[in-house]
């Protein structure tokens, strides 16, 4: 058992040459920040009461066939504190950073989603869907700084939200 051990030490002793410099420590890697599916995360920017033009940041975990969502609209009702525009104009609404139709009513918006045209595949997975109403689109925070709940529904898949503006 001496020899082989002394057989491996004089191993490496040949593949690593007495002046390398010493291996790196190894790093852990930081824990990444998975949602379950059905969760929402929203974020006003800029998060100050009051602030208009105003952008609002949605992002659903859900399941995705094909990493498409299917089947729409996508519903989101705002609380009745935002401050809405009149009418949504085209580019105002972004999904997965592609502009989207969407109309407005009172707080509910309804985001027409494309149509699936051809065969589509059968991999249905957990994904991430970002819905991003931009500056252009004219939401105004609530006046007074608070936690605030949006929802968003697609499908069967529906979740709250809260934001908060100070």
């Amino acid at each position: 058992m001496r020899a082989l051990a002394a057989g491996v030490a004089a191993l490496a002793g040949i593949l690593v040459p007495a002046g390398a410099a010493a291996p790196p420590k190894v790093q852990p890697i930081a824990p990444i920040a998975v949602h379950p599916v059905g969760s929402l995360v929203a974020q006003a920017v800029p998060a100050q009461s009051g602030a208009r033009p105003a952008a609002l940041r949605l992002s659903l975990r859900t399941e995705l066939q094909c990493g498409r969502l299917g089947g729409g609209p996508i519903v989101v009702v705002f609380p009745a504190a935002e401050r809405m525009p009149a009418a949504l104009q085209d580019g105002d609404v972004l999904v997965n950073g592609k502009a989207l139709g969407a109309t407005l009513e009172g707080h509910v918006v309804s985001i027409a989603l494309p149509k699936t045209i051809g065969v589509t595949c059968d991999v249905v997975e957990p994904g991430t869907v970002s819905v991003v109403f931009t500056k252009a689109a004219g939401l105004g925070n609530p006046l007074a700084a608070g936690t605030y709940h949006v929802s968003l529904r697609v499908r069967a898949t529906g979740a709250i939200a809260s934001f908060v503006v100070a």
